[in-house]
């Protein structure tokens, strides 16, 4: 991506920068990632531990999924403060656990002793693992286990969401010039081979695009949808660029739009009569292919919806679930007469009795959302599943994919 890390002794060339991802859940609330950088080597996670002893003086026990009893908030340091460290068995997850990537070092943080924290302060370090594989764009941060580790809380974060192709950028391989021929003793020397030309460099910044197809998730069919793309990274990009639109074609469901290498892109794709989706797009050096299958509006269809987030272990909606739940707002005022179910779902671990809780209450504050927004309480329905209805249920290891809020059509 050109960017150059400097942290360390070795510089290493970014492929692949994630300011602030998005994180599904965190087991210390003190404790964020701020940036994930990956290398041809490393995956390089930038974290920020504050000490917030000074703010809050009597923090209540914490309740860990997992564990049956209360625990303190991290080990005190004798002044008020704390003291941290990171545990040099700890392990990215992927794919379900099926892909493991282990630690090799960090930087900033003892990993062999603890570290004090003076009240109020902020702590940046830096943890390197091996490479995650292209394609893996979420993964969980596994640093210890709390219950082997008693007092204290591990640095664990579920479902993190950071730009990661599945093709890794590969800088181009300048030609080398071939071995001259031996010539035969009896023959002249032959004169020297012409010089090849130098292999044509890669505009600074040639037109690529992003396309793909849109279809009916039941039937197939092409849908005429509307597509709105924002870049959210680029060389020349803070972020902040307003959205574009294009449409697909009612023919054949295909769409285009141009984008430059090296860049990061929102795209949703919206429909009368079906549910929008939106996916996070990154153009390498090639054009790029991002496929939406919209789902119908019909009785019986089951929607999970994706960016919905709590605190952990709490039931309080976070900020950024709303623009989701306004999405759903609007079907909803856009389809009078469609009423729904919402479903709550948890992990496997933890006591059944209290994600069962957990999952009604969040469920609930999905509902009170959608009735503040002018949406009727008669049109939605609440329930909650705890663990019951896990998508993997094997043990050992969080599965994010369990945590979750579904929706299913009653009727349309």
């Amino acid at each position: 991506m050109g960017l150059l890390l400097a942290f360390g002794a070795t510089a290493q060339t970014v492929e692949y920068s994630t300011p602030k991802p998005r994180v599904d859940d965190v087991n210390d609330l003190d404790v964020v990632i701020s940036r994930v950088d990956l290398t041809a080597q490393y995956t390089i996670i930038y974290m920020r531990f504050r000490d917030g002893s000074d703010e809050k003086p009597s923090r209540s026990p914490l309740k860990i999924p997992g564990i049956p009893y209360p625990i303190p908030d991290r080990v005190g340091s004798g002044d008020g403060g704390h003291t941290i460290t990171f545990v040099p068995t700890a392990r990215l997850y992927a794919n379900g656990g099926a892909r493991t990537f282990k630690f090799i070092r960090a930087e900033n943080i003892p990993t062999d002793k603890r570290r004090d924290v003076r009240p109020g302060e902020t702590v940046d370090f830096v943890a390197y693992f091996e490479r995650l594989d292209p394609g893996i764009e979420t993964f969980d941060l596994f640093e210890c286990s709390d219950r082997n580790r008693p007092g204290e809380i591990c640095f664990n974060f579920w479902g993190v969401h950071i730009t990661n192709p599945s093709k890794r950028t590969q800088p181009p391989r300048p030609r080398t010039q071939p071995p001259a021929q031996t010539p035969a003793p009896t023959r002249p020397r032959p004169a020297p081979p012409a010089p090849e030309p130098a292999q044509t460099p890669l505009p600074p910044n040639p037109t690529l695009a992003v396309k793909g197809t849109v279809r009916d998730a039941k039937t197939g069919k092409p849908v005429a949808a509307m597509l709105t793309y924002r870049m959210l990274s680029g060389a020349e990009s803070n972020g902040d660029e307003p959205a574009d639109s294009t449409r697909a074609k009612a023919a054949d469901g295909t769409y285009r739009f141009p984008g430059d290498p090296l860049t990061v892109w929102e795209v949703s794709a919206t429909a009368k009569g079906y549910f929008g989706k939106r996916d996070t797009v990154a153009i390498a050096r090639t054009e790029k292919t991002a496929n939406f299958d919209l789902v119908p509006i019909a009785v019986g269809t089951k929607v999970t919806l994706k960016n919905i987030y709590f605190a952990q272990s709490k039931y309080e909606l976070q900020a950024e679930s709303f623009p989701e739940l306004d999405k759903l707002v609007e079907v909803m005022k856009l389809n009078p007469a469609m009423q729904i179910k919402l479903e709550g779902h948890t992990d496997i671990i933890g006591d059944f009795d209290a994600n069962l809780e957990l999952s009604r209450n969040r469920v609930f504050a999905v509902k009170r959302y959608l009735m503040s927004k002018g949406i009727a309480e008669a049109r939605v329905e609440a329930v909650g599943y705890g663990h019951s209805r896990p998508i993997n249920s094997t043990r050992g290891t969080p599965h994010p994919e369990n945590r979750r809020v579904e929706m299913v059509i009653t009727k349309a």
